[in-house]
């Protein structure tokens, strides 16, 4: 199948590599098929999260254990039901970025990170009990505010 991403321009993709999130993103629930693309090859330090459905939808994702190693999320027993129950090994997490003209003022949505269940490409985004920032400044990244 093939695809005009919008940050990689015309792909070809497997329907394997598809990551399903059935309940879709916060504000942008009518779109449940994502493809993965990420920037640099072998590395998922910072990822287009292209959607299947529109191709001008593209969500920039980061996984936060690259930039901030102490971060913890935990999942309710609710949320692990819905991606299917699987080991915390199977679980992806990735925080959606606003990338702003002056990369000093991009943020990053630790509160509410996309959770995916590897081995069932399938994903929710949650939010998280632990006080995290709904919008950590990238230019921080050196410390998380914690309260």
């Amino acid at each position: 199948m093939n695809i005009n991403a919008r940050y990689f321009g015309m792909i070809t993709y497997e329907e394997e590599d598809v990551v399903t999130i059935p309940d879709g993103l916060f504000g942008f629930e009518h779109f449940t098929r994502f493809l993965p693309l990420p920037f640099e090859k072998d590395t998922d330090s910072m990822i287009s999260f292209q959607s299947l459905e529109d191709e001008d939808l593209a969500f920039i994702l980061m996984n936060p254990f690259r930039l901030f190693p102490d971060y913890a999320p935990a999942l309710s027993p609710a949320d692990l039901k819905q991606l299917g129950d699987p080991n915390e090994e199977d679980i992806s997490y990735y925080v959606i970025s606003v990338i702003r003209e002056n990369v000093a003022d991009s943020t990053l949505n630790l509160k509410a990170p996309l959770a995916i269940n590897a081995p069932k490409r399938q994903g929710k985004q949650v939010i998280l009990e632990h006080n995290y920032p709904f919008r950590q400044p990238l230019a921080d990244t050196t410390k998380m505010k914690e309260g």
